[in-house]
């Protein structure tokens, strides 16, 4: 199963399901109209996959620090 569709604004990215064709594309549409993706898909689908990744590291490290009740070592 492919990734879960993303909101931007008044955008949403769908990404093509991962067991897909290799030339099939995401989707965006906005504004009630399809963009195409050409070259900017595989960017925006790895740049989410980036902030994805940050989100989950952050939320780890938010959780340790209540838990520590403030006192986590930097990192």
């Amino acid at each position: 199963m492919g990734s879960p569709a993303v909101v931007m604004g008044r955008y949403i990215f769908t990404p093509a399901v991962a067991y897909s064709s290799p030339g099939a594309r995401g989707t965006l549409h906005g504004d009630g109209k399809p963009v195409e993706l050409y070259v900017t898909e595989p960017l925006l689908g790895e740049f989410l996959e980036c902030l994805s990744r940050a989100q989950s590291d952050l939320d780890r490290r938010w959780g340790a620090r209540e838990h520590s009740h403030g006192n986590v070592a930097r990192v």
